[in-house]
């Protein structure tokens, strides 16, 4: 048993149930058990229950204002106790300060951790010590983060009904020299504050991680700042939440190490049956308290009948982490396709490359694939280039950075599209393989056509009709789906992959084309391209069925 002198604390009494299987959590709730036991056995760090009860004693002092417990004393739940002795209650053995500078949580929704992090925003207004406190509530936007401001609110009319000590305005409540201010996204300066406290709110709408390090860097004077991020899941799994996610999961995992971080993940595991209301706890630790199975049973029904609603009941009722419910080809199907592509394999051999060019207008992302058909299967080799001065002034400038770390992205010098480093890049590969066709689109590419066709490359105009795109979009489905596509690990065409949705005319053609402006498809645009021009060689009219 874990601290047996302390057995009939409500937090000890959680990590035992979890440890001893008498409560139903996710494999990432028992990670953080585990986890947590391992750090409180560091010879460095030690556990202070004075520190952990003293937090929980303070929000018992709060009230509720709203529904059944409205004018209750605010009563923590086990897990939410555990959670606390995690973040408050692990020391510095040196100087006595907390271990925790950064905590991530993601439930599903109604499961109150929003009220609990107003409420910790009031505890570190008013008890936690800290010389002129600075805590923000940051969100996407100012209405989101607003929320939290409005609970943490009516928490301290509770605490202090005649508003002797504390002050509260639309966007801020103060406490002599300490405050709470709301601040958002789209808030143009965040510099010149010291902050000690701060909780981001919904970070799965966050476009990047820039209010994140805005608020770490303001940290950097305090002797024990938290961060907070609270959210349920999405379905970008491009988006610097579901890295955070991932990155979380690694270091409760034990893949990574971070001290620092308590990472707090209520969520299905991945072998759980979402409508199977066994496991339903799992990402509402509320279950039965402030969501009932009554009502997490009528979502789900609705999303079985509804296929539009899928989407939001898994992402906000059980916290999965799934694709837009429009994404053309599941990830399952396109990891199982995923490899390694190195060209120079099939040099000498009795194949051709045919060729898919999707260049950029001017200057965003330019999209190169190589298809090679060798021993039944269609092999995909991906290429991609940007100009650099591209890469600090997109939506998708994070994502550019990233890419181009890994040396996934070819970055060009200049603002606009180098077509130089294309035409090279193919005579080179002409030189490994012989290239049969190159397809382009002719509207936006006319002087780099006559300049690769003087080259000596082999270019032919391909319409971006939807007529034209019908036969490759629906033979490419059926190639991955029958086991005979592969596509080269590249991060970019797995993004373009989760970004396409199909548009289809009055005579059933079909098209890829993107929801939103930012979501890059250019990769699977250019495959497409290149598997269509193959198509029209009749040296393979017989051997792929016709659409």
């Amino acid at each position: 048993m874990y601290y047996e002198e302390y057995k009939d604390k409500e937090y000890i009494q959680y990590i035992n149930n979890v440890l001893e299987d008498k409560i139903v959590v996710c494999n990432a709730i028992k990670q953080a058990v585990q986890r947590i036991i391992v750090l409180s056995q560091k010879e460095e760090y030690y556990i202070d229950f004075n520190a952990v009860d003293r937090v929980i004693n303070f929000i018992g002092l709060i009230r509720h204002y709203l529904g059944k417990h409205s004018g209750k004393h605010f009563k923590l739940l086990n897990w939410q106790q555990f959670m606390l002795f995690c973040i408050y209650g692990l020391k510095h053995k040196k100087d006595n300060t907390r271990v925790t500078r950064n905590v991530y949580i993601q439930m599903a929704r109604k499961n109150g951790k929003s009220a609990i992090c107003a409420a910790l925003s009031l505890y570190h207004l008013i008890a936690d010590n800290e010389q002129a406190a600075q805590i923000f509530f940051a969100a996407n936007s100012r209405e989101q983060a607003k929320i939290l401001l409005d609970i943490t609110s009516n928490f301290a009319k509770s605490l202090d009904p005649k508003n002797k000590f504390l002050t509260i305005y639309r966007d801020t409540i103060k406490l002599n020299n300490n405050f709470i201010k709301v601040v958002s996204a789209d808030t143009s300066k965040l510099d010149g504050y010291n902050l000690s406290f701060a909780v981001i709110d919904e970070v799965h709408e966050a476009k990047d991680s820039r209010m994140s390090d805005i608020i770490s860097s303001s940290m950097g004077m305090r002797e024990q700042p938290l961060l907070i991020e609270i959210t349920t899941a999405g379905f970008n799994q491009f988006s610097y939440c579901n890295e955070k996610y991932n990155t979380a999961k690694e270091i409760l995992s034990g893949i990574k190490e971070d001290d620092s971080l308590q990472a707090f993940i209520f969520e299905l595991d991945e072998e759980d049956n979402w409508d199977n209301k066994e496991v339903w706890g799992k990402a509402n630790p509320c279950l039965g308290i402030t969501v009932t199975e009554d009502y997490l049973a009528s979502e789900i029904q609705k999303a079985k009948n509804t296929s539009s609603l899928e989407v939001s009941v898994k992402t906000k009722n059980l916290n999965m982490w799934v694709q837009s419910s429009s994404v053309w080809i599941s990830d399952n199907i396109i990891n199982k396709s995923i490899q390694n592509i190195d060209l120079n394999f099939f040099k000498d051999k009795d194949v051709f490359a045919y060729v898919g060019v999707d260049l950029a207008a001017v200057a965003d992302l330019t999209a190169i694939s190589i298809l090679i058909t060798y021993n039944e299967k269609y092999y995909f080799k991906q290429y991609y280039f940007l100009p650099e001065d591209t890469i600090n002034i997109s939506e998708n400038s994070e994502l550019y950075k990233k890419w181009k770390r890994k040396k996934f992205l070819t970055v060009t010098q200049g603002n606009v599209t180098d077509y130089d480093y294309i035409t090279k890049l193919l005579k080179q590969i002409n030189e490994i393989i012989p290239i049969s066709k190159i397809a382009y689109d002719s509207w936006n590419a006319t002087q780099w056509a006559i300049q690769a066709t003087a080259e000596g490359l082999p270019l032919e105009p391909f319409s971006q009709a939807i007529g034209n795109f019908n036969r490759p979009t629906k033979e490419f489905e059926r190639l991955l789906l029958s086991g005979k596509v592969v596509i080269d690990n590249n991060e970019i065409t797995k993004y373009c992959l989760q970004n396409v949705v199909i548009k289809t005319d009055h005579n059933d053609n079909a098209k890829p084309v993107k929801q939103q402006r930012q979501n890059k498809i250019d990769g699977v645009i250019a495959m497409l391209q290149s598997l269509g021009i193959m198509l029209q060689q009749p040296s393979f009219s017989n051997e792929i069925f016709s659409i």
